[in-house]
């Protein structure tokens, strides 16, 4: 009966535990909110301290829509530049 009660406590825990669901890069990059929580999550927060492969589960989309963001505004600051560079003034 003594370990019995413990496996039992054990199991009722395990079994309540939720899934984590990982949101895509396309979410990520449609929400900057998420995409801040989820990187903190996964620089300093819960996912920081993963071995390599689960991080890599959990933080690759994270990682992938960081550096999408990243590129589209680098990309939109140049156009920007260009276009204020090369528009002639009357």
């Amino acid at each position: 009966m003594r370990k019995i009660l413990p496996l039992s406590a054990l199991l009722v825990i395990c079994g309540c535990q939720q899934n984590v669901v990982v949101p895509t890069a396309k979410e990520l990059i449609a929400s900057p909110p998420l995409l801040a929580e989820w990187r903190a999550k996964c620089e300093t927060g819960e996912y920081s301290h993963l071995p390599a492969e689960q991080k890599a589960r959990m933080c690759a989309t994270t990682g992938d829509a960081t550096i999408s963001v990243t590129q589209v505004k680098a990309g939109n600051e140049e156009a920007d530049f260009f276009e204020q560079n090369t528009i002639r003034k009357k």
